[in-house]
This record gives structure tokens, C-alpha cells and sequence, in this order.
């Protein structure tokens, strides 16, 4: 199993898990096999911003279903209805609805996992283990998320393995393909790319590299480093990415720390982040394609702090600031609160043959 899926989701590391345990316990009285799960979260949030307000109920549902030793299908989607309200109390309403991903994995061995269909494209750390509602520290997005083709459509390997016989660096990868699909529900560039990791299980330092081609329209090339360390001794986290685009979507980076007060009586359900990051526009990026790109209009520095308290392991309220600063002078304070609720359904009787 390698890193980059121990760390991707938490509730694909256990259906991992779960596959690898079927196997060794073959032969043994072990009855047990895995069986479907239905997970995901609903979510409500409310965001403040530039004299507007928008609720926004959302429901994005995830499906894996394990078959056999080898093969698992997973499936995420999304539904919500934003309805904002301006300053001049005018409503309008905006429903979304999509497919995140829907693929099909086979684990070729302890090395290599083939994957096939629609997929998030692996460039960084943020799209594959940090977009999902539930495990994100802040709700608002980096500006760096449309800087890269964030889905693809096509076929994808990726695995893990030890660099020494110690085990002290471990290094996992994924490589694509992607073709061009304009379905509104399966849109996808064609571009190919990769991305590399190395991992120090000692001091859980973690350092990459990632490297998308757009193979169509202009041809350009997005290049991006990204980092992460959890320090044993207390429960911090900090992260990073880096991303430089040679086209219109100009480059970026953030730099994100999460602290989990667990260590202080009374406050240990009570998560503290922030988040620091700067965008860099291209000179020729129009307002029209940078909306349609979902990217800042203008080079943007934005700081971000957060709060998050979780009520239940599975139920969890969060509250943020964010202060943009735009190069033309557009400043904007935004602010956001909601509360996330993630479900785990079994779809099958324990123990029970698919």
C-alpha cells in the first residue's frame, strides 16, 4: 500500500485495509469480506463577502465497493443549491451538481495500482487528500486550484515503495493520461503528467514534486513542489504548494499550518488554522476567462485564519476570515461559517459475500 493512498482519505484507507487483511488471512477462520460502503458528507455553509451573503446546503456522497482481493470502484459526487442575497436584497440561486471522480482500481501488486475512468489529476497534496469537506481545515479553496486541470479522464498508475532496506525514505508516484471530454459532467483536458513524493517516516516530513502537459489549446505546462511535516512531539501540521503555469493561469503558492489543542483540558476538541498564499497573474488573463478558470481577475494576496470544534468525531463546526489583497485595488474581507456532518453507511451484511 503506498503513501500517497494511506494519506489521500481516510475512509480509502480503511477499505485498503480491509483488502489487505482479506488476503492474509486466507486460509485461516476468517470468514469476513469487505462489503460496500457509502460514505461522504452534508455540509451547510454561509459565506459573507463584498456586501453579499450565500447559504449553501450541500450533499457529496462517496462509493466504494470493494471486489475481491484486487479490484475496488469508487465513485464521488456532489450536489448543491447556493442561494446569495446581495445589498440590495436581491435572491438568486445557483444549483451545481456533479461527478468528482468515478474510477475503477485493480492492485496489480504491492508496487503498482492501475486505475481507470474519471479521477482527480495527481499534481500536489491539495485536490487528491485535502478538497473533501470533511477533511479540509479552511472551506475556502486556495487560489491555486485552477491553476492545473483538477480531474482527468483516462488511465492512471500509481503505487509506493522503500528506497532502503530500513524503511527510512519511502517514495510514492502516480502517473496519467487524460483525454479531452466536454460533457458538463465528465469535462476533462487532455494533459498528462505525474508526481512524486518522498516520504520520512521518522520525522514525517514529507517532500514532492508534480508536472502536468496541457496537450491541447496552448500547449502550456504547469510545474509544482509541495511539502508537508507533522511533528511527533505536538499535534501540528504544516503544508505547502508551489505551482508555476508557462500559460494564461499564472502561478501561485500557499503555506497552511493546522494546530489541534488536544493537549489543553477543555479545548481539546478545538482546531486553530491559518493559511497565507499569493497569486501571480498572467499579464494577458482576461476577467472573462479568469471567472470561467475560477482564478482571481488580478495578482491577489489573501491571508486566512480558522476555527474549527468538533462537536463528535463525525460532526464538525467551522468559522473563518479571510482578507484579500488585489492588485487593482479590489479588496475583499471574506467570512465563512458552516457545519459538516460525515456519514458511513455499510451496504451489505457483516461478513457477508458481495
Amino acid at each position: 500500500m503506498c503513501i500517497t493512498w494511506r494519506r489521500k482519505r481516510v475512509l480509502y484507507i480503511w477499505t485498503l485495509a480491509i483488502l489487505a487483511l482479506g488476503g492474509a488471512t486466507r486460509g485461516q477462520d476468517v470468514d469476513a469480506k469487505p462489503v460496500p460502503i457509502l460514505t461522504g458528507s452534508t455540509a451547510y455553509f454561509t459565506r459573507f463577502s463584498s456586501g453579499t451573503i450565500q447559504n449553501a446546503p450541500v450533499v457529496s456522497p462517496l462509493l466504494l465497493a470493494p471486489l475481491g482481493d484486487k479490484w475496488l470502484i469508487e465513485a464521488k459526487g456532489n450536489f448543491s443549491d447556493t442561494v446569495s442575497k446581495t445589498s440590495q436584497l436581491d435572491y438568486t440561486g445557483t444549483l451545481l451538481y456533479g461527478l468528482n471522480y468515478a474510477q475503477v482500481d485493480y492492485i496489480a501488486n504491492r508496487f503498482v495500482t492501475v486505475s481507470g475512468g474519471r479521477f482527480l489529476t495527481p499534481f500536489g497534496i491539495y485536490g487528491e487528500r485535502l478538497a473533501p469537506d470533511w477533511i479540509k481545515a479552511l472551506q475556502t479553496a486556495p487560489l491555486s486550484r485552477g491553476t492545473t486541470s483538477g480531474s482527468a479522464l483516462g488511465g492512471m498508475l500509481r503505487g509506493g515503495f522503500s528506497a532502503d532496506t530500513k524503511n527510512t525514505v519511502e517514495i510514492n508516484y502516480a502517473v496519467y493520461f487524460s483525454t479531452c471530454n466536454t460533457n458538463h459532467l465528465l469535462a476533462t483536458d487532455r494533459t498528462t503528467g505525474g508526481r512524486i513524493g518522498f516520504f520520512l517516516p521518522g520525522p514525517r516530513v514529507e517532500i514532492g514534486a508534480s508536472f502536468q502537459q496541457l496537450l491541447q489549446g496552448d500547449r502550456s505546462h504547469a510545474a509544482g513542489l509541495h511539502g508537508e511535516w507533522q511533528p511527533n512531539s505536538f499535534p501540528l501540521t504544516l503544508r505547502s504548494e508551489f505551482v508555476r503555469t508557462s500559460g494564461l493561469k499564472g502561478s501561485a503558492y500557499w503555506i497552511e499550518s493546522v494546530y489541534r489543542l488536544s493537549q489543553v483540558p477543555h479545548l481539546h476538541k478545538l482546531e486553530l488554522v491559518g493559511r497565507g498564499q499569493q497569486y501571480y497573474a498572467n499579464a494577458k488573463l482576461t476577467q472573462a476567462a479568469a471567472t470561467l478558470l475560477g482564478l482571481p481577475g488580478t495578482s491577489t494576496n489573501q491571508g486566512d485564519f480558522g476555527l474549527n470544534y468538533y462537536l463528535r468525531n463525525d460532526v464538525r463546526a467551522s468559522a473563518s476570515f479571510g482578507k484579500q489583497f488585489a492588485a487593482d485595488g479590489n479588496n475583499a474581507n471574506i467570512w465563512m461559517i458552516g457545519i459538516t456532518y460525515r456519514f458511513l453507511v455499510p451496504l451489505g451484511s457483516k461478513g457477508g459475500a458481495l
